[in-house]
C-alpha cells in the first residue's frame, strides 16, 4: 500500500532550530492524520530509587535528573507494552519542581540532559511538541518531575 501524504504524520521543526540549540529539542508543530491510532499516557512520576532514606523524601527519588531518567524509562516500557515507541510521542508536557538544592529552582538542564538521550538522536530522530512548567509541588512528596506524553501512530 502506498502511503500518501494525508496518511502520514508530519513534524514541523523549530524555525529557530537552524540557529538555537535549545529549539532543536521539540517540534514547532505536528500534524497527525485522521486515520492514526493515539495513546494517551497520564502524568508519570519517577520510581523509588533509594527505599532505605526517609518517605517521601527528594533523596528517596534522587534529583531531577535521577528522576527524570526514571520517568522516561517508564514511559518508554509503558509505550512499548501498548505497540509504542519513543518515537511516536508527538506531545509532552513535564511539571519540574523547584530543587531545594537549587536555591528552589527547576533544574531544566537535568531535564534536558536525560530528555536529550532519548529524543532527536541519530538513533532516535524524532522530537513532540513539548512544554515544559516549574510548578510549587507534586502530589507525592519527593517528586521533582512528573510527566504526561501522547504518542501516535499511523495507521
Amino acid at each position: 500500500m502506498t502511503t500518501q501524504a494525508s496518511d502520514t504524520i508530519v513534524r514541523h521543526l523549530n524555525p529557530a532550530s537552524a540557529s538555537e540549540p535549545w529549539a532543536r529539542e521539540f517540534a514547532e508543530a505536528i500534524e497527525v492524520p485522521a486515520n492514526a491510532r493515539q495513546i494517551v499516557l497520564s502524568g508519570v512520576g519517577p520510581e523509588l530509587a533509594d527505599p532505605s532514606t526517609a518517605a517521601g523524601s527528594i533523596k528517596a527519588y534522587g534529583d531531577t535528573k535521577a528522576q527524570t531518567l526514571s520517568v522516561i524509562k517508564q514511559i518508554e516500557a509503558t509505550l512499548k507494552r501498548h505497540g509504542y515507541t519513543l518515537g511516536d510521542v508527538v506531545s509532552m508536557q513535564a511539571l519540574v519542581v523547584g530543587d531545594p538544592a537549587l536555591n528552589g529552582v527547576a533544574d531544566f538542564e537535568g531535564v534536558s540532559e536525560v530528555y536529550n538521550q532519548y529524543f532527536g538522536t541519530q538513533a532516535q530522530p524524532n522530537v513532540p511538541t513539548r512544554t515544559r512548567a516549574q510548578v510549587i509541588r507534586l502530589v507525592p512528596p519527593g517528586w521533582l518531575v512528573e510527566i504526561t506524553v501522547t504518542a501516535i501512530k499511523s495507521q
